[in-house]
């Protein structure tokens, strides 16, 4: 491991690692999981016993745990604690040093704007559990978070979780003084706001259609210091040994781009083909040769973003159906009971009330906080 010398800030370069796991996060990004929970009186063991995890999983930083399981962990968390805002007080010690190569390349960046978007796209290259975007409007600017990945019953936790390492890295990139204008969440409200207004200091927005950190553009242009020439080739060039190695999975990278675009209002073949530097018939052709159509995955992420937005925030039906980019709610309410052979209403009301795995909160009632 090389670091830059005092002359420009510190930026540690690991030897190139293997691809990460498809649908996995690196331990370290809840690395302070254990003491939080240690205030609380509980043993990381039982929470990790409780979802299922393995009991070496924080032993290496390295180690790398699947979303389903992740999931599970943090609900675990929330229920041995009885705190439903437990998961913001193990992220908040979670900085940009923390995304390993992603955040290397971010601080590579001339200013936080473009580090902010050297981490989105090295991130999303290497994660189809979930995905962050950057999208500007005016004087504004959204730093979005959604999850991806199929099957995840409850995403509010890391709907939290993520909005607070979010606020983290743009701190990070942009200095202590940078606060958003108001932070949204594709997720209903904990039980006790206070501590989450006293770490954001800013206004919140529960149950919205997406988990957001809104703030005023001339940020994206605050300069970062200089990276050594040197060091900034290296870290340059196991980012592009690394996009390589994803785009060998075209259909799961596609897909994480839809889950992009559909958040930003541009989910057509003709756009996503245009953001990857080919025609609309090259794409075609790439997704034929995987036995997969366009079609086939658009509606996939649909599918996966209308089950989460359902499940996890208070958005009525026609809210869901405009935030997915149907025509109305009819036309979504046909699609979701084709996909499921129920209506919203009643996935909405038979999910919520279905019994969970032991160790895992039900999406409807949060635990008390203490």
């Amino acid at each position: 491991m090389r670091t830059l010398g005092s002359a420009h800030r510190h930026l540690h370069v690991p030897d190139l690692p293997s691809a990460p796991a498809s649908g996995s996060a690196r331990i370290e990004v809840v690395w302070h999981l254990p003491g939080v929970l240690a205030k609380f009186g509980v043993d990381v063991r039982d929470a990790l016993e409780a979802a299922g995890v393995r009991g070496d999983m924080f032993d290496d930083p390295e180690n790398r745990i699947d979303y389903p399981a992740f999931g599970r962990l943090l609900l675990a968390c929330e229920q041995l604690t009885r705190c439903d805002h437990v998961v913001m007080l193990i992220s908040q010690h979670t900085r940009l040093s923390n995304f390993g190569l992603a955040g290397q390349y971010a601080r590579c960046g001339d200013t936080a704007g473009e580090g902010l978007l050297n981490l989105i796209n090295q991130f999303n290259l290497h994660s189809s559990a979930s995905i962050i975007t950057l999208a500007t409007s005016g004087d504004y600017a959204r730093f979005i978070y959604a999850i991806a990945a199929p099957d995840m019953t409850v995403t509010r936790p890391f709907q939290l979780g993520a909005m607070t390492i979010a606020f983290n890295i743009l701190q990070d990139l942009c200095g202590p003084a940078m606060l958003p204008s108001v932070v949204t969440f594709a997720s209903s409200s904990p039980a006790d706001l206070k501590p989450i207004q006293k770490y954001f200091r800013t206004p919140l927005r529960f149950d919205s259609d997406e988990s957001a950190l809104i703030f005023e553009r001339r940020w994206l242009d605050h300069p970062l210091p200089p990276v050594e020439p040197g060091l900034r080739l290296q870290v340059e060039t196991q980012v592009q040994v690394q996009r390589a190695s994803a785009l060998a999975d075209f259909p799961a990278t596609l897909r994480l781009m839809l889950r992009k675009q559909l958040m930003l209002g541009h989910g057509s073949m003709d756009a996503v083909a245009t953001l990857l530097g080919m025609h609309r018939r090259t794409l075609d052709r790439r997704l034929q040769r995987h036995g997969v159509s366009y079609g086939e995955l658009l509606e996939s992420v649909q599918k996966n973003m209308a089950h989460q937005l359902l499940l996890d925030t208070q958005l009525q039906v026609q809210q869901v159906a405009e935030a997915l980019h149907f025509s109305n709610a009819a036309n979504f309410a046909t699609a979701f009971r084709r996909w499921t052979g129920l209506s919203p209403s009643e996935y909405r009301r038979m999910a919520r009330w279905a019994p969970r795995p032991r160790g895992t909160a039900t999406a409807g009632a949060a635990p008390a906080s203490p």
